[in-house]
């Protein structure tokens, strides 16, 4: 997930990514993970371009991912 997003513990990572990027994502980790022993959970919080990310944190504070161009 590294290059999609960003670290917050141990196996959970903050992405806002486009529909084109979500594509790629699923993509990585369907030739990444192990099916009969990993298990991803993608959770879609509505579109990055038109919701504000409402979230509770309890202990350390978590900033959240800005969506900016990555030029390729």
């Amino acid at each position: 997930m590294n290059g999609y997003g960003e670290w917050l513990q141990l196996s959970v990572f903050q992405c806002r990514l486009s529909r084109k990027r979500l594509v790629q994502v699923r993509g990585a980790l369907t030739e990444a993970i192990h099916d009969g022993a990993d298990h991803v959970l993608i959770l879609d919080l509505g579109p990055a371009e038109t919701v504000k990310p409402r979230l509770e944190s309890l202990g350390k504070t978590v900033a959240v991912v800005e969506r900016t161009p990555i030029i390729v």
